[in-house]
């Protein structure tokens, strides 16, 4: 009797299959596979987690933050706080951002560390190491990129970093150098900007100091060519010796006369201030002489006026030069950022990827809802061609 029903077992069998067979091959047998490969043969992933805020030097707004508290209250204390936290640094935050999942990033982790090696471990299952062992930079981005992720959150002004890798020592340091690139391209960033805002001043203050020391240079010729230190100062001392000389003169001369109304002119008296006179009269044409001789004095005091004058624009250019460049200094030191460290990479305990029961769910969810689609195509088909 069990032989005669064994028929009818097998047929029946046999045509529930072929009735469940698209379910079978389309929804079951890859929900099977990927629980065989997600149970048994993937390898396991190690996370390692960082986070890091980006900040600057310029001053915020207290006043108006107070003013904006009362107004709003506690919650809008709250919104004012997160607005002023994300609003330190955004763009640098987003650079970093950006320069962590680029080719640069990723070929300085390899040369430092070499990220090749590190995601092409033998025990790890063929799926999921690399597969390339000398991969192109578009591969190699393209898998590095499938196993971190940045993230900045815009309401705390923190940005989150994850790292997977197959060893945990490893998820760690490619966190820990990712930190440090990172820190090295806002290094990159400050020294950039106090080279676009302090050049411009320190040349200005070059070319100032360059004219001082020209103008100095020139006195020194000057004064080596003419023999004479300050010509103002010895023209006006030629000149006050010839009045004293007149006016001695002038004395003598007075004196002579009423010495004539008393005395002979062959007098002793009479012929010594005669005497002054002359010597006196000798001294003054010498000086007059003299003066004449350096007309040089007048020509020599507008030079060295004009040197004199352009020796205090330079001075005053170079002292307003200075001066800008110190206030270049100061608003390049209040531009500056900085990567500030809120979370360090820490080393996993456990492998938490791939996440199994995700995964098989997403696997027997999308091939779920394929043979839905398929079926009602293949439905709406046959209506249409009836």
């Amino acid at each position: 009797m069990i032989n005669a029903d064994t028929p009818d077992t097998q047929s029946g069998m046999t045509a529930f299959l072929r009735r469940r067979a698209p379910v079978l091959i389309v929804v079951v047998l890859p929900t099977f596979l990927a629980l065989v490969y997600f149970t048994l043969i993937a390898s396991g992933q190690y996370e390692s987690e960082a986070a890091f805020v980006v900040k600057d030097s310029r001053p915020t707004s207290r006043a108006s933050g107070s003013s904006s508290s009362m107004m709003m209250g506690g919650a809008g204390t709250s919104m004012a706080m997160a607005a002023a936290s994300s609003g330190a640094g955004l763009a640098e935050n987003f650079a970093v951002n950006t320069y962590l999942k680029s080719h640069d990033a990723v070929d300085s982790l390899q040369q430092r560390l070499n990220l090749v090696a590190m995601y092409r471990h033998p025990d790890i299952d063929i799926l999921s190491r690399l597969f390339y062992a000398h991969p192109t930079p578009e591969r190699l981005l393209w898998y590095y990129l499938d196993h971190i992720d940045v993230v900045f959150h815009e309401d705390t002004g923190v940005t989150t970093l994850d790292v997977r890798a197959f060893r945990p020592e490893e998820a760690k340091r490619i966190a820990e150098e990712l930190l440090k690139l990172g820190e090295e391209r806002i290094n990159e960033f400050n020294r950039l900007v106090n080279e676009n805002t302090i050049k411009a001043a320190d040349e200005e203050v070059t070319i100032a100091e360059n004219r001082v020391k020209d103008v100095q240079h020139r006195m020194t010729v000057f004064r080596q060519r003419s023999g004479d230190v300050d010509p103002t100062k010895s023209s006006i001392v030629g000149i006050s010796l010839i009045g004293q000389l007149e006016t001695e003169l002038a004395q003598s001369d007075t004196q002579l006369a009423q010495m004539l109304r008393n005395l002979n002119a062959s007098s002793p008296q009479v012929l010594t201030i005669k005497q002054r006179i002359k010597a006196l009269n000798e001294e003054i044409e010498a000086q007059r002489r003299l003066t004449q001789k350096t007309k040089g004095v007048y020509a020599n005091i507008a030079d060295y006026d004009e040197l004199m004058l352009d020796r205090e624009f330079a001075q005053e250019a170079y002292m307003t030069s200075a001066s800008e460049l110190e206030t270049a200094r100061a608003a390049a030191r209040q531009q500056q950022v900085y990567v500030v460290r809120v979370v360090e990479p820490n080393l996993p305990g456990m492998a938490t990827y791939p996440r199994v029961f995700l995964m098989i769910l997403a696997v027997f969810v999308g091939s779920g809802l394929t043979f839905m689609i398929g079926r009602l195509l293949i439905t709406g088909m046959r209506e249409h061609a009836i």
